[in-house]
């Protein structure tokens, strides 16, 4: 597998279960589709360097909402709704958080049924390429060549700095690679994805 230009083709179809569950999901916490249903997954197990901000999370999605009349449910595993809670409180708009509350069918059925994914590096990542969601991966300490998404359909926002990539769990220093990636660039992104 030396191939530089390889790209694996993989596809996944969510199951009738899972499309179902997910939509029993959104319907309990009034998520109606009146505007675009935007997920974000704030977590990356790896580690805290595979993680963008939770304040700047926060902040987009606060203009989501009040701009785009975005709904917007943050997603990820139980052991991340701390960072869910953290960015509901630092949000000034009423978030839905569904963090700890799926299983792998039913998240397969959300990342269907969403008009786009605002996510790390992260296994939800690479389930949104297999279903070819639109996404944004925001990454920080990885490669975005070797670990990226691969799909047509995913755009991933990346600052090559000084030290990267350096596949770190923990940064040892500052973060840069995040630092540098502002709200507005992923904001102009999203919109980007969500009306073109």
């Amino acid at each position: 597998l030396n191939d530089p230009d390889f790209k694996p083709d993989i596809h996944l179809s969510p199951t009738e279960e899972g499309i179902q569950e997910a939509e029993r999901l959104l319907r309990a916490a009034d998520v109606s589709g009146q505007g675009p249903i935007i997920l974000i997954n704030p977590g990356a197990f790896y580690g805290s360097a595979k993680r963008w901000f939770t304040n700047r999370y926060a902040a987009l999605a606060d203009r989501l909402i009040e701009e785009d009349q975005a709904q917007i449910v943050i997603i990820g595993s139980a052991g991340e709704q701390t960072i869910a809670q953290e960015i509901q409180s630092l949000a000034k708009q009423q978030l839905t958080i569904l963090t700890g509350q799926t299983n792998l069918p039913a998240l397969i059925g959300l990342l269907s049924r969403c008009n786009l994914l605002l996510t790390n590096d992260s296994g939800p990542m690479h389930l949104a390429a297999a279903l070819d969601t639109p996404q944004i991966a925001i990454l920080g300490s990885t490669d975005e060549v070797a670990t990226g998404p691969w799909s047509p359909r995913a755009q991933v926002i990346h600052k090559h700095v000084e030290c990267s990539p350096c596949l770190l769990r923990e940064c040892p220093i500052d973060l840069r690679c995040f630092s540098r990636i502002e709200v507005e660039e992923v904001y102009e992104t999203a919109r980007a994805a969500l009306y073109n």
